[in-house]
Protein backbone atom coordinates (compact mmCIF):
# COMPACT_ATOMS: atom_id res chain seq x y z
CA UNK A 1 0.00 0.00 0.00
CA UNK A 2 1.52 3.42 -1.01
CA UNK A 3 1.74 6.02 1.59
CA UNK A 4 -0.10 8.91 1.65
CA UNK A 5 1.89 12.57 1.88
CA UNK A 6 0.30 14.60 4.12
CA UNK A 7 1.12 18.44 5.36
CA UNK A 8 -0.73 19.89 7.94
CA UNK A 9 -0.39 23.45 7.83
CA UNK A 10 -1.84 24.80 11.44
CA UNK A 11 -0.64 26.78 14.73
CA UNK A 12 -2.75 24.17 17.21
CA UNK A 13 -0.30 21.48 17.94
CA UNK A 14 -3.00 19.36 20.30
CA UNK A 15 -5.27 19.51 16.58
CA UNK A 16 -2.24 18.48 14.42
CA UNK A 17 -1.61 15.45 17.04
CA UNK A 18 -5.07 14.60 17.06
CA UNK A 19 -5.66 14.44 13.31
CA UNK A 20 -2.23 12.37 13.01
CA UNK A 21 -3.59 9.94 15.70
CA UNK A 22 -7.00 9.79 13.90
CA UNK A 23 -5.16 8.57 10.52
CA UNK A 24 -2.80 6.18 12.16
CA UNK A 25 -6.40 4.57 13.73
CA UNK A 26 -7.76 4.65 10.45
CA UNK A 27 -4.52 2.22 9.05
CA UNK A 28 -3.53 5.02 6.26
CA UNK A 29 0.32 4.63 5.73
CA UNK A 30 0.91 8.14 6.34
CA UNK A 31 4.10 10.31 6.29
CA UNK A 32 2.68 13.90 7.88
CA UNK A 33 5.22 17.08 7.91
CA UNK A 34 4.05 19.47 10.79
CA UNK A 35 4.19 23.19 10.01
CA UNK A 36 2.82 25.44 13.12
CA UNK A 37 3.47 28.63 11.02
CA UNK A 38 2.28 29.08 7.09
CA UNK A 39 5.41 31.09 6.11
CA UNK A 40 7.72 28.24 7.14
CA UNK A 41 5.32 25.64 5.15
CA UNK A 42 5.74 28.44 1.89
CA UNK A 43 9.54 28.30 2.85
CA UNK A 44 9.44 24.34 2.41
CA UNK A 45 7.16 23.97 -0.39
CA UNK A 46 8.76 26.68 -2.06
CA UNK A 47 12.38 24.42 -1.69
CA UNK A 48 11.21 20.87 -1.76
CA UNK A 49 11.74 18.42 -4.23
CA UNK A 50 9.44 15.85 -2.38
CA UNK A 51 5.58 15.49 -3.49
CA UNK A 52 2.34 15.30 -1.22
CA UNK A 53 -1.27 13.82 -1.93
CA UNK A 54 -2.43 15.97 0.32
CA UNK A 55 -2.21 19.50 2.25
CA UNK A 56 -4.57 20.54 5.19
CA UNK A 57 -4.70 24.40 6.00
CA UNK A 58 -5.98 26.00 8.72
CA UNK A 59 -7.77 29.70 8.26
CA UNK A 60 -7.17 31.60 11.71
CA UNK A 61 -3.50 31.68 12.25
CA UNK A 62 -1.10 34.32 13.38
CA UNK A 63 1.43 36.05 10.93
CA UNK A 64 0.11 34.97 7.31
CA UNK A 65 -3.84 32.96 7.44
CA UNK A 66 -4.43 30.07 5.46
CA UNK A 67 -6.17 32.76 2.64
CA UNK A 68 -2.75 34.74 3.19
CA UNK A 69 -1.42 31.31 2.51
CA UNK A 70 -2.97 30.27 -0.40
CA UNK A 71 -2.51 33.92 -2.10
CA UNK A 72 1.21 33.85 -2.26
CA UNK A 73 1.07 29.71 -2.82
CA UNK A 74 -0.64 30.68 -6.01
CA UNK A 75 2.36 31.38 -7.89
CA UNK A 76 4.34 28.83 -6.94
CA UNK A 77 4.65 25.99 -9.44
CA UNK A 78 4.32 22.86 -8.19
CA UNK A 79 0.39 22.65 -6.67
CA UNK A 80 -0.62 19.86 -4.07
CA UNK A 81 -4.27 19.53 -3.13
CA UNK A 82 -5.61 21.35 -0.58
CA UNK A 83 -8.21 20.97 1.81
CA UNK A 84 -9.23 23.54 4.27
CA UNK A 85 -9.63 22.44 7.57
CA UNK A 86 -10.59 24.85 10.04
CA UNK A 87 -12.80 25.95 13.29
CA UNK A 88 -14.59 28.67 11.15
CA UNK A 89 -17.78 28.24 10.24
CA UNK A 90 -18.36 31.62 8.98
CA UNK A 91 -20.65 31.23 5.61
CA UNK A 92 -18.54 33.90 4.12
CA UNK A 93 -15.24 31.79 4.98
CA UNK A 94 -17.43 28.67 3.00
CA UNK A 95 -18.03 30.74 0.16
CA UNK A 96 -14.71 32.37 -0.47
CA UNK A 97 -13.52 28.70 -0.42
CA UNK A 98 -16.04 27.56 -2.93
CA UNK A 99 -14.52 30.09 -5.32
CA UNK A 100 -10.69 29.29 -4.81
CA UNK A 101 -9.51 27.14 -7.16
CA UNK A 102 -6.65 26.12 -5.28
CA UNK A 103 -9.18 24.22 -2.92
CA UNK A 104 -10.42 21.03 -3.28
CA UNK A 105 -12.79 20.83 -0.35
CA UNK A 106 -13.50 22.83 2.89
CA UNK A 107 -14.18 20.86 6.23
CA UNK A 108 -14.91 22.06 9.87
CA UNK A 109 -12.88 20.28 12.62
CA UNK A 110 -12.68 18.37 14.74
CA UNK A 111 -11.48 15.75 11.51
CA UNK A 112 -13.54 12.92 11.54
CA UNK A 113 -13.04 8.99 9.48
CA UNK A 114 -15.71 10.29 7.39
CA UNK A 115 -14.36 13.36 6.58
CA UNK A 116 -10.94 11.97 5.91
CA UNK A 117 -12.53 9.03 3.91
CA UNK A 118 -14.01 12.21 1.71
CA UNK A 119 -10.82 13.65 1.98
CA UNK A 120 -9.22 10.80 0.45
CA UNK A 121 -11.11 10.42 -2.38
CA UNK A 122 -11.15 14.04 -3.31
CA UNK A 123 -7.35 14.15 -3.37
CA UNK A 124 -6.76 10.65 -5.55
CA UNK A 125 -5.89 8.53 -2.73
CA UNK A 126 -6.54 5.20 -2.87
CA UNK A 127 -9.57 3.75 -2.20
CA UNK A 128 -10.38 4.16 1.54
CA UNK A 129 -12.76 1.57 1.99
CA UNK A 130 -9.46 -0.43 2.03
CA UNK A 131 -8.02 0.93 5.07
CA UNK A 132 -8.75 -0.69 8.75
CA UNK A 133 -12.38 0.94 10.67
CA UNK A 134 -10.82 1.96 14.20
CA UNK A 135 -14.20 2.90 15.62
Amino acid sequence: MQTTKIIQIDDDFINNMANERLIKRMGIPYEITNFLDPTEALQFLDQTEENFNLILLDINMPRLNGWEFLDRYENYTKKFPIIMLTSSNDPNDLKKARRSPLLMGFYVKPLTKVMMEDILIKCGVKDPSTYTDCF
